[in-house]
């Protein structure tokens, strides 16, 4: 059914996230593709050395994602690719849903009130302008 699934994390609930987008290949061929979006948005006064130490770390926490991300999602018949990119979580996900032409994505919904807020208006953002069909995870 679903040959190419895009899967959103920011590192909060991977367990559970993955265990969702490996019911959905349920032993076919299938190419995963994990995404972390490094979220570039910053208070306008923040000085430049203090964005680039944040956008360094993010980064750096982006590669640690990728690769928990790759060892949880690959079986025999799975192929993962990683991406990282930088800039709005919710726009940056839906234009990699795109350009891979993805059948559907996985994402979290979000714990505390904070996740609720903070992950829920960029869960909210995709699935309201996502190409494909998105899974929400309660998380």
């Amino acid at each position: 059914m679903y040959e190419k699934i895009l899967v959103a994390n920011m590192g909060d609930y991977l367990e559970e996230i993955s265990k969702h987008a490996l019911e959905l290949v349920d032993d076919r061929k299938c190419e995963l593709i994990g995404i972390y979006v490094v979220d570039t948005s910053v208070p306008f006064l923040t000085p430049s050395k203090v964005k680039e130490m944040m956008r360094r770390e993010l980064n750096e926490r982006g590669n640690e994602v990728i690769k928990k991300l790759e060892a949880m999602l690959k079986t025999p018949k799975t192929t993962f690719k990683g991406i990282i990119v930088e800039g709005d979580p919710a726009s940056e996900i839906i234009k990699t849903a795109e350009k891979e032409d993805v059948d559907i994505i996985v994402v979290g919904t979000g714990k505390s009130k904070i996740d609720k807020h903070l992950l829920g208006s960029v869960t909210e953002k995709v699935v309201h302008s996502a190409p494909c069909t998105v899974l929400l995870v309660k998380t």
